[in-house]
């Protein structure tokens, strides 16, 4: 049920009981006392009166469920007029229920003007304001007043500004193309907040984007102005940074913050962005083709050295096996030796006691038939080969015995040396080999930078000769100058040359003209004497007075003699 509806029912029922009330006080005091067993007529008029009172009241406040909700206006009149009645409606309640009822009309009339403002807002309210211009909240909330005041609202979102600078001129007077893409949006900065509500209320966003844009563009190119391309390029850090200063004390004069510069790329017409790029290119090229000569060789003389260790050691590990190896067969040899000596010489002596026996049994049976002195000598003579046969075969067991000697203890480890020597001498010169290629690679490496520099220099002194016969009527002119320009050098190449030569006089010859050879070298002496004192005065050099002064005429040069005819 509306609040107005029960105030209206809570009066209603106040009233009807006030005038009920107040008609039975008034038939109470005009009735007159009763007897015992009162008249029945008498109480059919008080009920008539009481039924009358209670239909006028019926029809002043009607019953809700029947007539419905009573209209505003309506229900003022009828506290008004029962306010005036005071037989029917205290004054006072009616007096509160205006009072109330004027209190929530201001209310819901200022909850209707209050205005609340959105983080992605700025509320402008405009009009009479305390501050005398429009009053700028952020995330809050006022109250407008109605017909003095109105609001509009700036919106907050950021917006994006492509700006694609081109042909802007640098420092070096070449053209270069900027795209770049540009975030900004309106300032929440105080201040600045008024400077957007001042310059950009009532605009649409298009019309905000292209004065955002024309103002980027105009200082992008005063910033690039002042800049190199190698500047430009290098360092983009330092770049961005002068252009957000630069755009943002003039965004910030029309309300806009900036928040983000995105440069894409930076051009040139005349490539020389690309020329730049090409160079450095092959300079980090070159350097690269150094660093790595430089680990080749690093990396091949460490690989022969480790060569050469492992072969020294495999050579020592080799002679040490060969050596134990040797000696091993030389004990085996000489092992071998004896024993074969031993059974040499047992079979020598078996050999000995057989010829013994054989000449002892040769000579019992030449003793046997009749002791022949012969057969004695034969004896004799078998046991002396005997003899010379053992001793011989003990000798070249000897022999073979100092040999295998000989082999394991000289031989072997000389033969080991040597292997050795050979070893370590390859590997010294693999190593020097090796230092030479790495050297020549990086003389090679030295020279051809040394080339280019020089062909750089012969390149800079063509193009400024070429700019010389240029600027010249003729290259013979050109050539002259250059002459010119080097007489000062060629003077003095000179004088170095003859300071140590003795001269002890000059002698000028002249063909001589006129009045002869002498007399017209003196007259050119004289007539240069004035110019040189003139010369002298204007470099602050005072020549002897004598060196103007002329003593007489020149001497004539001696007529010859005529010749007759």
């Amino acid at each position: 049920m509306p609040r107005h509806w029960s105030t209206w029912t809570s009066l209603q029922t106040a009233s009807a009981k006030s005038a009920w009330s107040s008609a039975a006080a008034s038939a109470t005091s005009k009735r007159v006392p009763s007897v015992a067993n009162p008249s029945r007529p008498a109480r059919r008029s008080q009920s008539a009166a009481d039924m009358a009172k209670r239909s006028s009241l019926s029809n002043r406040f009607p019953n809700p469920e029947t007539h419905g909700e009573p209209p505003m206006n309506t229900l003022i009149l009828t506290l008004a007029q029962a306010s005036t009645r005071p037989d029917s409606f205290p004054r006072e309640l009616g007096l509160g229920l205006l009072l109330g009822l004027a209190l929530l009309l201001t209310t819901i009339t200022f909850l209707s003007r209050y205005r609340r403002c959105p983080s992605n807002r700025i509320l402008v309210i405009y009009g009479k304001t305390s501050h005398g211009a429009a009053k700028c909240i952020h995330g809050g909330a006022a109250f407008v007043w109605p017909l003095f005041q109105a609001y509009e609202y700036l919106d907050l979102e950021p917006f994006v500004v492509p700006s694609d600078l081109k042909s802007a001129l640098s420092a070096e007077n070449i053209r270069v193309s900027v795209p770049t893409t540009v975030t900004a949006a309106i300032s929440i900065e105080p201040g600045i907040m008024e400077n957007a509500a001042v310059r950009l209320l009532g605009q649409s966003a298009q019309d905000i984007q292209n004065q955002a844009q024309d103002i980027i563009l105009g200082q992008m190119r005063a910033v690039i102005a002042t800049m190199r391309i190698e500047e430009i390029n290098r360092d983009r850090q330092a770049f961005l940074a002068k252009v957000n200063e630069a755009v943002s004390g003039e965004l910030e004069k029309i309300g806009l913050s900036l928040i983000n510069v995105n440069i894409r790329d930076i051009e040139d017409d005349s490539g020389y962005i690309v020329a730049l790029g090409r160079r450095a290119a092959a300079e980090a090229i070159n350097q690269a083709n150094v660093d790595v000569a430089e680990q080749e060789r690093t990396g091949q003389t460490g690989v022969a050295e480790r060569q050469r260790d492992t072969r020294v050691a495999v050579a020592a590990a080799n002679a040490t096996a060969e050596i134990g190896e040797a000696k091993a067969t030389r004990d085996r040899r000489i092992q071998s030796a004896g024993l074969d000596a031993e059974a040499v010489h047992a079979e020598t002596d078996a050999d000995a006691r057989k010829a013994s026996s054989r000449a002892n049994q040769h000579v019992a049976e030449q003793q046997a038939r009749n002791r022949a002195e012969s057969a004695s000598k034969e004896a004799d003579g078998a046991i002396r080969v005997a003899q010379e046969l053992a001793q011989k075969k003990a000798e070249e067991a000897r022999a073979e015995r100092e040999r295998a000697r000989l082999t394991a203890e000289v031989i072997v480890p000389a033969n080991a040396d040597r292997e050795r020597v050979l070893i370590a001498a390859d590997a010294e010169k693999q190593k020097a080999v090796r230092i030479a290629e790495g050297q020549a690679e990086a003389t090679l490496v030295q020279m051809n930078a040394e080339a280019r520099g020089v062909q750089a220099i012969l390149d800079g002194k063509a193009q400024g000769y070429a700019n010389l016969v240029k600027a010249c009527a003729s290259a013979e002119q050109a050539a002259s100058l250059l002459l010119v320009e080097k007489l000062i050098d060629v003077a003095r190449i000179q004088a170095q040359a003859i300071q140590d030569l003795p001269i002890e006089k000059i002698m000028i010859w002249d063909g001589g003209g006129q009045q002869g050879g002498l007399g017209s070298l003196g007259q050119k002496l004289m007539g240069a004497l004035p110019p040189m004192h003139e010369l002298a005065k204007q470099v602050g050099i005072d020549l002897p007075a004598y060196l103007g002064k002329a003593v007489g005429p020149a001497p004539a040069a001696p007529e010859s003699p005529a010749t007759g005819a």
